[in-house]
């Protein structure tokens, strides 16, 4: 029995690897082109994150591949009668699909961690090399112009020249979102891009400030921060690992139960005073309404914490539902038995899942029921289809 189960181990690792790096290799292109088209990277930046895009694909890549295997190897073995032959020395067929349940629990875990951890280390080190060309290219921008000028309008530097990362003369306006316009002229100044912080910081040597209002004072050596274009301050969820997200998620439910309280406290004060204009008035409104951003963000955090989970599981579900279909139709010719299993789950098993997320992030339903409902689909499937197997 332990002979049989290390040659069905051994055959679904061999054609696991085989295929993991076919699919990997063809969709690495897919993802390296994007990413250099999004980011106008060129060689050799492609070069870097090259290993990073790989991690990312991963999770993607590995569901697919487990599925593709245990259509090819149970349905080989039951082409060849080699599972009737078992049965026939009286081996039960679910010791059969021992090694890959546990394969598909093992590769669960792993897409898991991959999700949580890896990932956004990766898109941490890609964002990083994107960076390091956003930088050079500013640089080599005011070497050739001796300007910049931020799309937005915000930011305006000119320079006499650039030696490396230092401005030499160099004039900078800036008019933030909120707030007055205001100008330094500088002897010199550094510039450094901060990635995890979305902010350029440029320390001044030697200047004069002159604020819109009239104001104005003399800078022997300050640092100024200014927003980095194209760069989103606040993280995607899906770039965050678990517990950042749980740590987010507690953050925006203390802001909550402050502005709960603050409601309370003003609607008591305007009770006791009289003041019952106060209840119609914009501000009081907008307390008791609350933030829609921070609802909106709790939502998404949410979702993006329990799909991580469920789409994690994919691996198992997918070997629970593909290994009896393979037994079932028993061809040797795999990729009639392969389509006929991934049709289903590309038609019915990730629109549910993207249905399910779309009404999380609404926050229509519950994240953490509605995103297992495609799993428990399959489970209830995959169950009744090696009940099938067992009985004929």
């Amino acid at each position: 029995m332990r002979l049989l189960q290390r040659y069905i181990t051994g055959e679904l690792l061999r054609v696991f690897v085989m295929v993991l790096i076919a699919i990997s290799i063809l969709l690495v292109f897919v993802g390296v082109f994007q990413q250099a088209t999004e980011n106008g990277l060129g060689p050799v930046e492609v070069l870097q994150i090259l290993p990073y895009v790989i991690y990312s694909l991963l999770p993607i890549t590995i569901p697919a591949t487990m599925l593709l295997t245990v259509t090819v190897v149970y349905g080989r073995m039951s082409g060849d009668q080699e599972l009737i032959a078992a049965r026939a020395a009286g081996i039960n067929l679910i010791s059969l699909l021992w090694p890959a349940l546990l394969m598909g629990a093992s590769l669960s875990a792993g897409a898991l961690v991959l999700t949580d951890r890896v990932i956004p280390w990766s898109i941490d080190k890609i964002q990083e090399t994107v960076l390091l060309k956003m930088e050079k290219i500013f640089l080599d921008q005011l070497r050739s112009d001796h300007q910049f000028i931020d799309p937005q309008g915000s930011l305006a530097i000119t320079v006499i020249d650039v030696d490396q990362k230092t401005l030499i003369k160099p004039t900078i306006r800036y008019t933030p979102k909120s707030g007055q316009t205001f100008t330094i002229q500088a002897e010199s100044a550094n510039i450094h891009f901060n990635l995890s912080e979305g902010v350029a910081t440029i320390k001044v040597v030697g200047g004069y400030i002159h604020m819109s209002d009239g104001r104005g004072a003399w800078i022997r050596e300050e640092e100024y921060p200014f927003p980095l274009p194209l760069i989103d301050k606040q993280r995607k969820a899906r770039h965050m690992a678990a517990n950042e997200i749980s740590k987010e998620l507690q953050e925006i439910k203390q802001k909550e139960k402050e502005r709960e309280s603050r409601q309370t406290i003003a609607t008591a004060m305007n009770l006791m005073t009289g003041r019952f204009e106060e209840f119609t008035k914009q501000d009081f409104l907008e307390l008791v309404q609350g933030s829609g951003t921070d609802l909106q963000r709790s939502n998404k955090l949410k979702t993006e914490y329990h799909s991580r989970f469920a789409m994690a599981g994919s691996c198992f579900f997918f070997v629970l539902v593909g290994s009896p279909i393979s037994i079932i139709h028993a061809k040797k010719q795999f990729l009639t038995t392969f389509f006929m299993v991934f049709m289903p789950i590309v038609f019915i098993y990730y629109p549910i899942i993207m249905l399910s997320m779309n009404q999380a992030k609404n926050g229509a339903l519950e994240a953490y029921w509605v995103m297992w409902v495609a799993n428990v689909l399959a489970s209830f499937i995959g169950g009744y289809l090696l009940w099938k197997v067992m009985r004929n």
